[in-house]
């Protein structure tokens, strides 16, 4: 019985152990700047959830271990958002941090999203649809000229033949 009892405690006090060291990760901070805030969510989610850093502040160049909150649904990829100590965000999206082999991740000055080049401001189809537009206007555009030309050619040439 005391053997039961005690492979059930060892297997509990396991899976505690095991369960937090799951959620725990390195944030390493490369941006240039201090970093004041930290969000990480769930890709699937479209919210940021609380300041993992609750207050402290993370250094260029420094490192923290930080806890990522328990989900309801397993989760394979994260995303993350800094905010530094001038306000400005970096982003780093689909991040895989249930990877044994990448417990971290590294927001750097790449990562920095400036105020355009969010959603709301700018859409990366608007590039694609601008210039689809425009092409599409000129083709026809000089389909027209091309027969309104060919008409008054051809005209031209049977007045000539006359």
């Amino acid at each position: 019985m005391k053997g039961k009892i005690f492979i059930f405690l060892f297997l509990l006090l396991s899976t505690v152990i095991f369960g937090q060291a799951l959620n725990g990760v390195l944030f390493i901070n490369s941006t240039g700047y201090d970093i004041s805030e930290l969000y990480v969510s769930p890709t699937s989610h479209d919210d940021w959830y609380d300041d993992l850093l609750n207050g402290q502040s993370v250094s260029d160049g420094e490192s923290v271990y930080i806890d990522i909150p328990d989900y309801e649904a397993p989760e394979l990829l994260f995303d993350a958002m800094a905010v530094d100590i001038d306000g400005d965000e970096y982003s780093r999206f689909e991040i895989d941090l249930l990877n044994p082999n990448s417990r971290s991740f590294e927001l750097t000055f790449d990562d920095y999203d400036d105020e355009y080049s969010d959603e709301e401001y700018y859409d990366g189809d608007y590039d694609t649809g601008y210039s689809d537009g425009y092409r599409d206007a000129f083709r026809d555009a000089y389909s027209e000229a091309f027969k309104e030309g060919y008409s008054a050619g051809y005209e031209d040439a049977l007045e000539m033949n006359q």
